[in-house]
């Protein structure tokens, strides 16, 4: 497994400390399935153990492109609420599923603390939704709620890109989430929107899986609808 991530040098924006992190290389991953809520499955290794930067030093935690610079009143919530309490823990090396749960935990948290957009959480949520799927850990369901409740938030009151996704994949993937947590009928109404976007024949992909899925809801709700008038 070593063999497939490389060490990266960083500097912690919180303490200005230096560490070293494991990034993964992407070109030797081999994709063994795809899911429809965009989770990938990889052979060897899972990406996503290694998605989250944290400081041994201070337990900053975030992805690399939040690892930027923070004001004085952020770095001064940080040290209230996680230096003081903080013990040296070096997260550098190969990851177990315990220590990646771990690291998205306090990322999830410092996000709170410092307040940033619902559709970077909600894409937290997710990602860690995605780590107990691979281990076949029931919390899966719960963060996929929380990871819905923050991208639908993002989409109502924030300004694109959602999470790093641009409109088209946001508005699929809360209609995906909505299915694939027993909603089929609000499912239904986020791949219409899909479906209706403008520049939906930019995102042919999405076109596709949209359409099926939109199918599959469809056939869920009659048999709901179905079973409630039969009750």
């Amino acid at each position: 497994m070593e063999h497939l991530l490389y060490d990266k040098n960083a500097s912690c924006p919180c303490c200005r400390r230096p560490f070293t992190t494991k990034k993964v290389r992407t070109r030797a991953l081999k994709i063994l399935a795809r899911d429809t809520d965009f989770y990938v499955q990889y052979k060897d290794i899972n990406p996503i153990h290694y998605h989250i930067w944290i400081c041994p030093n201070c337990g900053f935690s975030a992805t690399e492109s939040e690892f930027t610079e923070l004001s004085k009143e952020q770095r001064t919530i940080l040290q209230d609420n996680i230096m003081k309490k903080w013990k040296y823990r070096d997260y550098g090396g190969v990851r177990t599923i315990e220590e990646a749960e771990g690291t998205y935990k306090l990322a999830i948290f410092v996000a709170q603390l410092l307040k940033k957009p619902k559709g970077y959480i909600g894409t937290l949520c997710l990602r860690l939704a995605w780590l107990y799927r691979g281990c076949g850990d029931e919390r899966e369901i719960q963060f996929l709620q929380h990871a819905l409740k923050s991208l639908e938030v993002s989409y109502q009151q924030e300004s694109l890109p959602i999470g790093g996704l641009d409109e088209i994949s946001a508005l699929y993937l809360i209609g995906e989430l909505y299915r694939k947590l027993g909603n089929p009928q609000e499912a239904i109404q986020w791949y219409a929107k899909t479906l209706e976007h403008p520049d939906i024949k930019t995102k042919r992909q999405i076109q596709l899986i949209a359409r099926e899925q939109w199918r599959i809801a469809r056939e869920a709700y009659q048999v709901e609808k179905e079973g409630n008038a039969n009750g």
